[in-house]
């Protein structure tokens, strides 16, 4: 599950409280519990090769994304960014699929990325609004759902991961790409490639 939302926006909690008499519950809390439940069952996303989840509002404020590097060192070696975001109009339906970003974390010298890296979060801003997808994961063969594992980046000059499920921007739009690389002290690293042009696929 993914947060999309005003930036600056404060997600509110809806609180419901009941009232019992013997075992009867109020009738417009019993109503509005059920909505909350079909809107979050509705939501919820099955993906082939990476997972969006959002249990928390962003640990990081707007202005800190906007201003991440476009180019990170780690070990004096430097990392950027490239992002492929598009919206699929050919198996999408006539008014295409929600927005799908490639992500990919490659190496300067062109050797494998330092042990331990993995990539856990990602952020898509367009004009005020922002797709915050934490938790990145990535589906493992015969594991549920809640078992998938990190996003651990391989010994590869490159680290690949895939968002979907986003809002519906564009095409033929841009959009700001950030994602949170931790490594494997848990220190943690902001990386922005900024004006990525949406694509459509036909």
């Amino acid at each position: 599950m993914s947060r999309i939302g005003k930036v600056g926006e404060v997600s509110s909690e809806v609180l419901f409280s009941t009232q019992r008499l013997g075992f009867l519950v109020d009738p417009m809390h019993a109503i509005l519990s059920l909505i909350l439940a079909l809107t979050t069952a509705a939501s919820s996303l099955t993906l082939s090769d990476s997972v969006c989840q959002t249990r928390e509002n962003s640990p990081v404020s707007t202005k800190d994304l906007r201003s991440a590097p476009t180019m990170i060192t780690i070990d004096n070696r430097s990392f950027s960014l490239t992002t492929y975001p598009w919206r699929d109009f050919m198996n999408g339906g006539a008014n295409g699929s929600p927005l799908m970003v490639v992500l990919k974390i490659l190496s300067g010298d062109k050797q494998p990325l330092p042990s331990g890296i993995r990539m856990d979060r990602a952020w898509v801003l367009f004009n005020e609004e922002l797709w915050d997808v934490s938790y990145l994961r990535t589906r493992l063969p015969g594991r549920d759902f809640d078992r998938d594992g990190w996003i651990n980046c391989p010994n590869s000059p490159v680290c690949e991961a895939t968002i979907r499920g986003g809002p519906k921007w564009g095409p033929f739009v841009y959009v700001d790409v950030v994602v949170r690389l931790t490594d494997g002290e848990g220190k943690q690293y902001l990386l922005q490639a900024p004006q990525q042009y949406v694509l459509r696929s036909d």
